[in-house]
C-alpha cells in the first residue's frame, strides 16, 4: 500500500510525457494511436491531439524531431500558433529551459539552455520544429552527400 501511494505521489508531481529523445511507446502514451504510421518507411509517426498535428521522427528508436502545427487550416496553411502556445510547446515537448536566438531570418529560433536542442517557428508555414543538434547534423550531412559536396 505504501508503494502504491508513493507511485501515485510521484505521478501527480511529474506527468508522464513523451518528448524529444523518448521512444515510440512514450509517444503513443502521450499522443495516442498514430493517425499514420510510416515508421518503417521513413521513421515518422503522425498524431493529432488537442487541435494540433504532430509529426514525430525517430532515429535509432528515439524521437529526434517534432514538427507541430495547428489542425485548423485556411487554404492549406495551418493557423498560426500564439507566442504563449509556442512557449508552452517548447517546454512540454523539448523540456524546460530555452533562450531566443537572434533572428537571421523572418523565422523565430530558440536554443535549449543545455545546447542539445533547437527550435524554429516557420512564420510563413506556421509550423514549430523542435530537433536535436545531432539530427540537424545528420540532415546537413545527407544533403551535402546528395549535392556531391562530401
Amino acid at each position: 500500500m505504501v508503494l502504491v501511494a508513493s507511485v501515485l505521489a510521484v505521478l501527480s508531481i511529474q506527468p508522464l510525457e513523451a518528448r524529444i529523445n523518448d521512444d515510440c511507446a512514450a509517444s503513443g502514451a502521450r499522443y495516442g494511436q498514430p493517425v499514420q504510421d510510416s515508421l518503417k518507411e521513413s521513421g515518422l509517426l503522425y498524431y493529432r491531439k488537442d487541435g494540433l498535428c504532430l509529426i514525430a521522427h525517430f532515429f535509432s528508436g528515439r524521437c529526434d524531431v517534432l514538427s507541430i502545427f495547428s489542425e485548423k487550416q485556411f487554404e492549406g496553411v495551418p493557423d498560426s500558433l500564439s507566442e504563449n502556445k509556442i512557449t508552452s510547446l517548447l517546454d512540454q515537448e523539448g523540456g524546460a529551459g530555452w533562450r531566443r536566438v537572434p533572428r537571421l531570418s523572418m523565422n523565430d529560433v530558440w536554443g535549449s539552455l543545455d545546447d542539445r536542442l533547437f527550435a524554429i517557428y516557420d512564420t510563413m508555414r506556421h509550423k514549430l520544429v523542435i530537433m536535436t543538434r545531432e539530427s540537424y547534423a545528420r540532415e546537413k550531412e545527407a544533403l551535402a552527400k546528395t549535392r556531391g559536396l562530401r
